[in-house]
């Protein structure tokens, strides 16, 4: 498959879970008035599975045994999870920016993180 056409599945994967973490987001902190690192970090763990299976069996096309591959995933989620919490923390607490807009700010990083793990490292064939 085509860097670009990997490129554009990628950003489609990336707005749905995208559109699912925000809607998410926003009833946590609104509705339970929870703290927006953590609501966010609650956010991210749970869509982490999604992510990983639209990825899997959609933009990167890959068959065989998960093992190696979800090894490495939860690796590059990891370090998206640390990267997303101190952009979150940052942001909302030092910065005093509001949650919405900082999280818009760690999804960018964590998206290039991503695929740039994801293409190179994750899903290599």
């Amino acid at each position: 498959m085509s860097l670009s056409r990997t490129a554009f599945r990628f950003a489609i994967v990336g707005l749905a879970t995208s559109a699912l973490y925000y809607c998410l987001l926003m009833l946590i902190v609104e509705l339970l008035a929870l703290d927006p690192t953590l609501a966010s970090s609650a956010c991210y763990i749970i869509l982490v599975a999604f992510n990983y299976l639209m990825h899997h069996q959609w933009t990167y096309s890959v068959e065989g045994r998960h093992a190696t591959r979800l090894g490495r995933y939860f690796c590059m989620i990891t370090g998206g999870f640390l990267i997303n919490g101190a952009i979150m923390y940052l942001g909302v607490s030092w910065l005093d920016v509001n949650y919405l807009l900082v999280q818009a700010a760690a999804i960018a990083v964590i998206a290039a993180w991503n695929f740039a793990l994801s293409t190179l490292w994750v899903f290599q064939r």
